[in-house]
């Protein structure tokens, strides 16, 4: 019968080892949980951005607590290209080279678009997409069809077209 000082065995050895890392693990536990009610209740972490020195705040007093914002992120829509074939193009020639308009007009088409308007307009150093609210997708679109296309511009469009581009002085 072994004594009260009898040799290791290799059971007791795994049984400490199975102690220390379930101390361990649960150590751990804690600490996440520690780190989760902290950021539920807002302390902690700041927005990026925000200011080194803070203002107190004005208090007022109501009879209804006001609601904290929630620190789940609200999901933003996602945004849709539209298909080439749906994308309207106005095309004017920005310079004083008869028939590039027309010309480019037939390569834009070529690549799918929808050709709707071609045109002259004044003239222009840098050959510009100028794009419909909400269409900067399409416009990108565009311009890596279109490399020599280099200036986007947002703009009412009051043709209705999506997409009006202007050849400029500077297109090959």
């Amino acid at each position: 019968m072994p004594g009260k000082h009898a040799p290791a065995s290799p059971r007791s050895f795994y049984t400490s080892v199975g102690k220390a890392l379930g101390a361990a693990v649960g150590a751990v536990g804690l600490m996440v949980a520690a780190v989760l009610i902290l950021l539920s209740r807002g302390g902690g972490m700041k927005e990026a951005g925000s200011p080194a020195i803070e203002s107190p705040s004005p208090t007022v007093s109501t009879k209804h607590p006001t609601p904290r914002p929630s620190l789940t992120p609200t999901p933003s829509p996602t945004a849709t290209i539209l298909a080439v074939a749906d994308v309207t193009v106005h095309v004017q020639n920005g310079t004083s080279r008869t028939g590039l308009a027309a010309r480019t007009a037939d390569k834009i088409r070529a690549q799918g678009y929808k050709v709707v308007r071609v045109d002259n307009d004044g003239t222009l150093a840098k050959s510009t997409i100028f794009y419909s609210a909400g269409h900067r997708a399409e416009a990108l679109a565009f311009r890596r069809a279109f490399k020599d296309f280099t200036v986007l511009r947002e703009r009412d469009n009051p043709g209705g077209e999506i997409l009006r581009v202007v050849v400029g002085s500077d297109y090959p």
